[in-house]
């Protein structure tokens, strides 16, 4: 798997974007500018969904542990992260997890048929 194609990359900036709007309440006196944001200044709602971003991040952030049952697991941990996020926080925010999910699995889905295209050539091979 290429996870650095735009999963990780996508995990970080999310997880970026989250942290600052978590940590904004200490950067700022006003209010986040950004609406749909606003609601991960609350503390029990914004840490825990930055820390979960964050772990997400630095999994697919390594090539050398993932395989094809620990992304599909990432994907549906990204798909469930999505749902969450749109109902505790806007539903415009978590459309880039929700791309991380779609597009494991879209990826994974194009090795398992390179795989058993090889499996067959192998298996018709004389």
């Amino acid at each position: 798997m290429r996870p650095l194609n735009g999963n990780a990359p996508l995990a970080w900036i999310a997880a970026i974007g989250f942290f600052v709007a978590s940590f904004w309440s200490h950067l700022s006196e006003s209010e986040l500018p950004l609406i749909g944001l606003r609601n991960l200044t609350a503390p029990h709602i914004g840490w825990p969904l930055t820390v979960v971003t964050l772990i997400m991040a630095l999994f697919l952030s390594f090539p050398s542990i993932l395989s094809r049952d620990r992304l599909l697991i990432c994907a549906g941990f990204s798909l469930c992260l999505y749902l969450v996020v749109t109902f505790y926080v806007s539903p415009v925010v978590p459309l880039m997890l929700l791309f991380i999910g779609v597009n494991i699995i879209r990826e994974a889905n194009q090795l398992n048929a390179a795989f058993k295209r090889d499996a067959a050539q192998k298996r018709d091979a004389p």
